[in-house]
């Protein structure tokens, strides 16, 4: 869902490389630069085998993460970053800068590199949607542990691909597969998000959700995103939908805007709904049940070819405020008058 970029060489300057996880937490002390954090995650080969706990199927896979503390002596919230289909991009940068100067440490998280994927954007079947939910989740448990990061102000945000994992990582059942304690991310910012398959129960974490689209995208579209946040806000979240005009699919992109001829959207298929209690598939297009092995001949008909991606200055700029704003006042209590009297 995003166009393959190459990692910003700022990355590559500051890096440190740490030891596996637990050994990593215990032995980084410098609160300055950009530690890269290996820790174990899996790749579930379905969101069934995901949600049904059925671990026997969840291959074991090292993973890795970018993590950038800002230096201070009290313990820090922090956002984990979760990539879209053309992996980590350059505009990631702006992101940890800005959370960075409000004192947020961020972990962007690499699913792709280490699994030796470098895109999924013209075939997303190369990496099942559930190994990114994973990595997430496993994210969300190192960061936990880590002394420097305050466990009960870690937020998740996502970019397109990613942004599916911002959402359903508000999703009880499927953080419960994963993590078998009350630990839960305390805010979720997709932008830009996948909306045509989702993943649903009406038990929810309660955390407050930014949903950020854009208001022509033409890649995974717009009135599937703001109907999902209608349904989190009817099972009882806080979520705020801010739609940008004029703006396309990763409108925050360093690079201008661009049509991919090969890149395929589900929007004419309608949004998909797997309901997870009883795991019975609904389909918006046709109004009925889907069985889950007539899937590919569906998608197969319905899928078309050839959308837009790229940055619209005014939208990414607008963006980074509310995000701003959003992350100050869920971990800070800082309410909106306030940050405009701030300097």
């Amino acid at each position: 869902m995003k166009r393959k970029a190459i990692l910003a060489s700022w990355w590559l300057s500051v890096l440190v490389f740490a030891m596996p996880v637990a050994q990593a937490q215990d032995q980084t002390t410098d609160r300055r630069g950009t530690e890269r954090v290996n820790f174990d995650s899996y790749t579930p080969p379905t969101m069934y085998d995901l949600a049904r706990e059925r671990r026997q199927n969840w291959a074991p896979q090292p993973v890795w993460g970018y993590l950038t503390v800002p230096q201070k002596k009290e313990k820090v919230p922090a956002m984990v970053i979760m990539h879209g289909s053309g992996g980590i991009e350059s505009n990631t940068q702006m992101w940890v800068a800005a959370l960075n100067r409000i004192g947020v440490a961020s972990f962007v998280v690499s699913s792709f590199e280490p699994r030796g994927i470098t895109s999924t954007v013209v075939n997303q079947t190369l990496l099942s949607p559930a190994a990114n939910l994973m990595d997430g989740l496993q994210a969300l448990q190192v960061l936990a542990a880590d002394p420097r990061i305050d466990a009960e102000r870690i937020g998740v945000m996502g970019f397109s691909r990613g942004g599916e994992v911002a959402f359903r990582t508000a999703i009880e059942p499927l953080r419960h597969a994963v993590i078998k304690s009350d630990l839960k991310f305390a805010l979720h910012i997709p932008l830009y998000s996948g909306c045509n398959q989702i993943y649903w129960s009406h038990q929810i974490t309660g955390a407050p959700i930014l949903n950020l689209v854009g208001g022509i995208d033409d890649y995974t579209g717009v009135a599937s995103c703001e109907r999902l946040a209608s349904l989190y806000e009817g099972a009882g979240a806080q979520i705020r939908t801010i739609k940008y005009d004029h703006a396309y699919h990763s409108f925050d992109a360093t690079y201008g805007v661009k049509f991919l001829p090969n890149a395929p959207t589900t929007i004419p298929c309608g949004v998909v709904r797997w309901e997870i209690d009883s795991w019975t598939i609904y389909s918006e297009l046709t109004g009925g049940i889907l069985d889950p092995a007539a899937l590919p001949e569906f998608y197969r008909k319905c899928t078309k070819y050839g959308v837009h991606v790229g940055r619209n200055t005014a939208a990414a700029t607008q963006a980074r405020s509310d995000v701003v704003a959003f992350v100050q006042q869920v971990f800070f209590g800082i309410q909106p008058t306030q940050q405009e009297n701030q300097p």
